[in-house]
């Protein structure tokens, strides 16, 4: 099990100005306008091959969407670049990989409105960051989102079906903040699906889900180390790479949608990930 970072009440002190400093000097319009506006945001477009991959689970897509860190640089009419591309991408599932609130679920509400309409058309599915358990209180998060279709896999699963076919999702809490991580409740719909994808915030989760059969493994956390500059990159968490190959089975790593501390981000795109399902060429 992963502890806890912890840091200094000195260096959170130190962040919480630098963000505020950042906030008074307009940091979240300048994010919006060079980060998230539509034509600056980033649709990454990944293909998974499976051997025996139903007729009818072709070209069924994922989007992944994480780390949008609504607080002080994402609020209300922030995210419509992100509803722009799903409007044209129309994935079947939309999938969300945590940390949606830097300080709590009041920095959420703002852009509610918004959040409820990131769905796909058949699912969406979400698991919790480890800054969504901030006081506690990551219930008010899911509670927000349910009613419009958002389906929260606390240490469990949920299927797609498609004219019979099967696409399995398992989700788990987070490795860092979560009270209590069970994978193999969370890959319990997985026995018997066609397609089986694992949902956890924190990268090295990933292992645990392809033990327990996962083709995929959705996370994010990392975002994609945000200021990718030498020295600077280490103040974040370890970033894997945005893709990864665990044996047959495929990690993918969004950078995200939000930041943290500062409204920059440089060689790490905000982004959007879409994942879609093709058969292996050649039978490999």
């Amino acid at each position: 099990m992963i502890q806890p970072r912890r840091h200094s009440s000195l260096r959170i002190g130190f962040f919480r100005a630098v963000e505020l400093t950042a906030a008074l000097l307009g940091g979240r319009r300048l994010y919006h306008r060079v980060h998230l506006a539509p034509g600056r945001l980033l649709v990454r477009r990944e293909r998974l091959e499976l051997e025996g991959l139903p007729t009818a689970l072709r070209g069924f897509t994922i989007a992944q969407l994480s780390d949008i860190h609504a607080g002080p640089f994402l609020a209300r009419g922030d995210l419509d670049g992100v509803l722009r591309a799903l409007d044209e991408e129309a994935p079947d599932v939309v999938c969300w990989t945590g940390d949606y609130v830097v300080h709590g679920p009041e920095n959420m509400m703002p852009a509610l409105d918004e959040l409820c309409r990131c769905i796909g058309r058949r699912a969406t599915f979400a698991v919790f960051g480890n800054h969504d358990y901030k006081g506690r209180r990551e219930l008010k998060i899911s509670e927000a989102l349910m009613a419009s279709g958002w389906q929260f896999l606390r240490n469990g699963g949920a299927t797609v079906e498609v004219d019979g076919a099967r696409v399995a999702f398992g989700g788990v809490e987070d490795l860092e903040e979560g009270k209590g991580v069970d994978f193999d409740r969370g890959a319990e719909t997985f026995a018997g699906a066609d397609v089986r994808v694992g949902l956890c915030h924190h990268p090295r989760g990933a292992p645990d889900f392809v033990q327990r059969g996962a083709h995929l493994v959705l996370s994010g956390h990392s975002h994609g180390t945000q200021v990718d500059l030498p020295w600077l990159r280490r103040l974040g968490p370890p970033h894997p790479g945005l893709r990864a190959r665990l044996g047959r089975a495929a990690l993918i790593v969004s950078r995200g949608l939000g930041v943290i501390g500062i409204p920059l981000r440089i060689g790490a795109p905000a982004e959007i990930v879409v994942v879609e399902l093709v058969s292996a060429r050649g039978g490999s």
